[in-house]
This record gives structure tokens, C-alpha cells and sequence, in this order.
């Protein structure tokens, strides 16, 4: 039996070169096929790392078992925002845009400041608020004062209960004018800083989560009115795929199925769940809209894109599965690696079946109970390459 011992330095090369990230962007590709060294299939190649490559490599196994082979509908599907993280930026005052912080296409900080409006009615919101502040301030220290002076019968409590009235109708209106410059934006910090601030009038827009700017249909010196969207802000980390099946392909199909999705022209495939499925038949082609939540790290998935689905409707059959990346093509080839001990890994000539949700059967080559590496072959294919074999990655 051939072992092949990998260094450190050659596996941190395999990391860092182009062809190790293309273990997490492709499937099973058709390739070129590579005549293979005449006697290595007979020795078994094994290939053998120390823990510390094993972790560098993000090497993974499995043990092999039978599990329900799950059955999936396939259909054509449109990417959407997911809705619940958009956010609309808007004025809630009358005023003009006097500086712009973001642009289109920025991708910005939950925080981060977005546009900056003038307004002379927040002015004047601000200045009332001034006045009630002192107001109060005023009539609390008056009644402070006569406290101590009704109860020493200095003065009448008739006087005290007049003092007391006034500064109940100041702590109101002091209220009021407090609630009113926040319900225009102002944050509890801007308020209590009033004072001290030496721009009356200015309001900042902060981005309420981040994401990326989609709109913001406005000009400097432009005047608006309460209530106008200057920007939308869409966090594209999650998106939603919109899919229309026919009522009679819907038997199967529940909130919280897996599903995949995929790009024309592209092998990687994109986990899914079914997060709402309609209520109402669209009315001109009686189809039923099915929504599935897709999760978009790489931001690959953007609104508008027309994608192909398939949806998880029920089980079938028990199969022997494995991950479309734990299996690899040599040639004209597909190999697994197996674990036969630890840090010895064994190269494993597999015949499988339909693929399906990112799964594949094994028909031949595996046992029940066997460990499979489930993450990193595409490593250990590129190391045994060097051995004698052309390989691509199935």
C-alpha cells in the first residue's frame, strides 16, 4: 500500500492557492479525463496528515449510515429582498437636504450616518424645548424653596398649593416639548446635549441595521416634506426565492422543508428552508407561490435573478448519502477517501446514484459504518494528484 505523507508547507500552499477555494464554489463537474499510473489503483493509496494538518486542511468525516433519501420537487424560482430587512429611511419633519454622508451602492454600519436635513420647524421644536426646560427648572426651585417655608407657617399653604400648580403645568409642557423633538429623530443624547449644541435646526438620518444602500433619490439644497423616503437600505445576507408550483405538486411541500438553489450556468448549490407558503392561488396561471429563505454570505443571489429550485417533499428509500463535495473525479473516476485510522486516509472508487438536495447515494464502494471524509477532499484528491493522477473535481 502507497502512503503519501504531506508536509505543512505543502498544505498551506494547497489553502492558499486558487484551486483549494474551488472545493467550496464547484460540484460535480464533467472534465477532462487523465490516464492514472498503471499499478496505483492496485496498491491503494492512503494518504496520511498529522492532527495539525487535519485541522489546517478543515478536514471532516463522517460515519456512513442509512439514511431516508429525501425525495425533491424542482422548479424555476425568482430571487427577492427579503422584506423583513429592508429599511426605509425617511424624514419625519419638513426640511431641505444639507449634506450627504452615503451614496448608492455603499455598503454601510448599522449606525452609520446617511443625510443630514435643516429644518427650520425642528428650530423652533428645539427652541420651545429650551424654553420649557428653563420653565421648569425655574418652577421646581420655587417649589424646593417654599417646602421648607409652609411648613414652618411662613406661608400659607394656599400659596404653596398656586407654586405647585405652576410647576405641574411646566414638568408638562417640559414633557411634551422633550416628546416632540424625539418623535422628529432627535436621540436622548441630542436632546439632553441641546444646550450645549451650537446647530439648532439639524437633523441626522443613522442607518437603522447594515446593509447596502438600493435608493436614494434626492439632491443637496432639495426641499422635503415629513414623511418622504430618501434612501432604502437592504441587508442582502438572507434572501427570499420566490417559486410558483401547480396546486397538484404542492402534496409534500411544508413550512420549514429544506430545499437547494442554484444559478444557470453555475455548479454551487445554496441551502434553503420553505418559510411561507400562500394562501391564494395566483389568479391567472392558478399556480401556488411558495417563499424559501436562502442564505447569501457571498452575495451571489440578487433580486430579480432567476434561479432553479428543488424543494424537499417527503422521504423515500434508505440510501447510504454523502455531500456532493466529499465526492471527487479522478479521471474518468469518482473517489471518496476513507478514515481506516486516525490521520490515515484511504482513496475509495464509488459507483452513486441520483443526486439530490446537495446528497448523493452511494451504490458502491462504501460500507455501512465506514468514516468519509465529508469536508476538505478536495484537498487530499489534489495531494494524491501529485502521486500520478490528473484529477478534477467531480
Amino acid at each position: 500500500m502507497k502512503i503519501i505523507t504531506i508536509s505543512i508547507f505543502t498544505l498551506a500552499l494547497l489553502m492558499s492557492s486558487p484551486v483549494f477555494a474551488e472545493e467550496q464554489g464547484h460540484n460535480h463537474e464533467e472534465a477532462g479525463h487523465a490516464e492514472k499510473s498503471p499499478d496505483a489503483h492496485e496498491e491503494g493509496e492512503v494518504i496520511k496528515l498529522t492532527p495539525v494538518q487535519i485541522k489546517q486542511a478543515g478536514i471532516e468525516t463522517e460515519v456512513m449510515k442509512h439514511r431516508t433519501r429525501l425525495q425533491a420537487i424542482h422548479a424555476p424560482g425568482t430571487v427577492a429582498f427579503d422584506a423583513y430587512k429592508l429599511a426605509d429611511i425617511t424624514s419625519l419633519i419638513d426640511g431641505a437636504i444639507h449634506v450627504r454622508h452615503a451614496r448608492l451602492g455603499d455598503e454601510v454600519e448599522k449606525g452609520q450616518k446617511l443625510v443630514t436635513l435643516t429644518s427650520s420647524a425642528l428650530a423652533q421644536a428645539e427652541a420651545d424645548y429650551l424654553r420649557a426646560e428653563a420653565e421648569h427648572r425655574k418652577s421646581k426651585l420655587d417649589l424646593q424653596r417654599l417646602e421648607g417655608l409652609v411648613k414652618e407657617k411662613i406661608i400659607s399653604r394656599s400659596r404653596f398649593q398656586q407654586v405647585s400648580s405652576v410647576h405641574q403645568a411646566a414638568h408638562a409642557n417640559f414633557a411634551a416639548s422633550k416628546a416632540s423633538l424625539a418623535s422628529y429623530g432627535l436621540s436622548k443624547e441630542r436632546i439632553d446635549n441641546l444646550m450645549n449644541t451650537k446647530q439648532y435646526g439639524q437633523l441626522t438620518l443613522h442607518a437603522p441595521s447594515s446593509g447596502t444602500v438600493m435608493a436614494d433619490d434626492f439632491r443637496i439644497g432639495q426641499h422635503i416634506a415629513a414623511g418622504t423616503r430618501l434612501m432604502l437600505i437592504a441587508d442582502e445576507s438572507t434572501v427570499w426565492v420566490e417559486v410558483k408550483l401547480p396546486q397538484s405538486q404542492m402534496e409534500g411541500i411544508e413550512i420549514g422543508r429544506s430545499a437547494v438553489v442554484s444559478i444557470k450556468g453555475k455548479e454551487k448549490q445554496y441551502p434553503a428552508k420553505v418559510i411561507n407558503i400562500h394562501h391564494q392561488l395566483d389568479v391567472t396561471t392558478r399556480t401556488v407561490g411558495v417563499r424559501l429563505e436562502v442564505k447569501n454570505p457571498e452575495d451571489a443571489l440578487h433580486p430579480g435573478t432567476f434561479v432553479s429550485t428543488g424543494i424537499e417533499t417527503g422521504g423515500g428509500e434508505a440510501a447510504l448519502l454523502l455531500p456532493e463535495q466529499a465526492i471527487q473525479r479522478q479521471g474518468s473516476e469518482l473517489i471518496v477517501f476513507i478514515e481506516e485510522e486516525p490521520g490515515h486516509f484511504e482513496r475509495r472508487e464509488v459507483r452513486t446514484g441520483k443526486p439530490g438536495l446537495g446528497l448523493v447515494p452511494i451504490l458502491e464502494g462504501v460500507k455501512e459504518g465506514e468514516s468519509v471524509v465529508v469536508k476538505g477532499a478536495f484537498v487530499l484528491a489534489s495531494e494524491l494528484a501529485k502521486s500520478g493522477f490528473e484529477m478534477h473535481n467531480h
